[in-house]
């Protein structure tokens, strides 16, 4: 490796761990660790919430899509912008206003049902560490920028990424996260610049694109509306019912903020969406004939990028994994922390030992997911499928527990079966319903299956007083 890209992440990783070991006094119990105290002003949530976003599936995987497909690979962008919107301005505000901890917890309140919430919860981890276990093949492919191939650049990172995160828990990621946005955007625009202008302009990308046989290339719609749903919808729903995203919407100061950052990390991902696009695009008239295994960025850095600026590219992978990794990681940890752990009396009762568990939680699901990578990487596809089952099943049961008293426990918990059941089919194939993404016939059998149960189990205004009751405990909580 050229000595002067070595020396800029090399430095830049010193820097990360120095921000980390000045933020490790601010973690004094477990609400510092899991949620920074809930302190978090509006760019910082803004910038935690694009972090989780900005990791290898949106810097590698959308210039690599793009290579191929043109500007339908921002359907993925389109969605998180979405979501990110429709979180500001329905959902952000009374989740942290109502002062829960994990959506799971939220829904077990509302649905005053603990099986339940134990359920979503082991479901939620499952999924959040076979995700975690696909950003450790991320991390393999940006350390092996350094020479380490694998398994070591997977190792390496890893360890890293649970050192940071047990070190500073939220607050070093929440500062961090500010930081690696902003190289991620640095780095990812001077890449689409350069190989834009390398390429010859928009010009000859629309010719070299149009010789491939795709049309409309700077078309978002370009592959149709099946590719543009399938790839949008799923992160829709994410952005609203997801751990890793509520666990940012969690720490913030208040209700007002959470939306206020919701709504500012929505601009932002707009605006940054065609940049990994157009790098990727550009890739495909300088490397017309590349091989999928090696992708549209790092054939850049190689062979476009001065020295300087393939430093400062690799830098915002690195920062790009990390931030993924160090929110689905700490979101693991809270599930299992606050949806099981604190109903031992020996843990809650004891500040200091949660958050001691919470670090051990942090280590030993970090080196799980390295596991599960290294040890048996074709089980990640079925771990990630459980993230759209969860999605599938919760989504109607959070929107209707939120916003109305209509449904109770037995309304929830079979809509949730029967989301994940039909999510299940149709992620492995069995049920194709007219070209739509799997989860739209998901969310549509859980919500009848939800509105029917509520009617014949007489649960049409099980919810009511629920809000009253949370006052309460709330007041109560504070008195004490």
């Amino acid at each position: 490796m050229n000595l002067g890209i070595l020396i800029v992440i090399v430095l830049y990783l010193v820097g990360m761990f120095g921000i980390a070991a000045w933020l490790r006094t601010r973690v004094k119990s477990d609400d510092d660790y899991l949620l920074a105290g809930r302190k978090m002003g509006t760019v910082l949530t803004a910038t935690m919430l694009l972090a989780i976003n900005f990791g290898g599936a949106f810097v590698l995987g959308t210039s690599q899509d793009a290579y191929a497909v043109g500007f339908a690979a921002i359907s993925f962008a389109i969605g998180v912008c979405a979501g990110l919107c429709l979180l500001a301005v329905f959902v952000a505000k009374p989740m942290r206003n109502g002062g829960f901890t994990t959506v799971p917890g939220f829904l077990g309140s509302r649905y005053r049902s603990r099986g339940l919430q134990l359920l979503l919860s082991a479901l939620s981890v499952i999924a959040l560490l076979g995700i975690l276990a696909g950003q450790v093949g991320a991390a393999a492919s940006a350390f092996g920028a350094l020479g380490l191939g694998q398994p070591w650049g997977a190792v390496v990172g890893m360890v890293l990424i649970i050192v940071f995160t047990v070190v500073s828990g939220m607050w070093g990621v929440a500062i961090t996260d500010f930081i690696q946005f902003c190289v991620i955007v640095v780095g990812m625009v001077l890449v689409a610049v350069i190989a834009v202008q390398a390429a010859g302009g928009l010009g000859a990308i629309t010719e070299a694109f149009h010789s491939a046989g795709v049309e409309q290339s700077f078309n978002p719609l370009n592959q149709g509306w099946s590719f543009f749903l399938g790839a949008a919808l799923p992160v829709v729903v994410h952005k609203m019912v997801g751990q890793d995203v509520m666990q940012r919407v969690f720490a913030a100061k208040s209700g007002r903020v959470a939306a206020g950052g919701a709504a500012l990390a929505g601009v932002l991902t707009a605006l940054f969406a065609v940049v990994p696009a157009l790098a990727g695009m550009a890739a495909k008239v300088l490397f017309p004939d590349l091989d999928p295994s090696v992708g549209a960025v790092p054939a850049l850095i190689e062979n476009v990028l001065p020295v300087w600026a393939a430093g400062i590219l690799i830098a915002a992978i690195i920062s790009a994994v990390m931030s993924t990794a160090d929110a689905l990681l700490l979101a693991a940890v809270s599930n299992i922390s606050q949806d099981f752990l604190l109903k031992v009396r020996s843990i809650r009762e004891s500040p200091r030992r949660q958050l001691v568990w919470s670090q051990a939680l942090t280590v030993v699901l970090g080196f799980v997911a390295l596991g599960i990578s290294l040890v048996v990487p074709g089980i990640i596809q079925v771990l990630t499928m459980a993230f759209t089952m969860y999605g599938s099943g919760v989504f109607v049961s959070f929107v209707f527990g939120l916003f109305t008293p209509f449904g109770g426990k037995w309304a929830s918990l079979l809509s949730v079966v029967a989301g994940g059941a039909v999510a299940a089919l149709g992620v492995t194939g069995v049920l194709v319903v007219g070209g739509l993404p799997a989860i739209v016939p998901a969310i549509a059998a859980s919500l009848v299956v939800y509105v029917l149960t509520a009617l014949i189990a007489g649960e049409t205004r099980a919810g009511a007083g629920w809000k009253q009751e949370l006052e309460a405990k709330q007041e109560a909580d504070v008195a004490a």
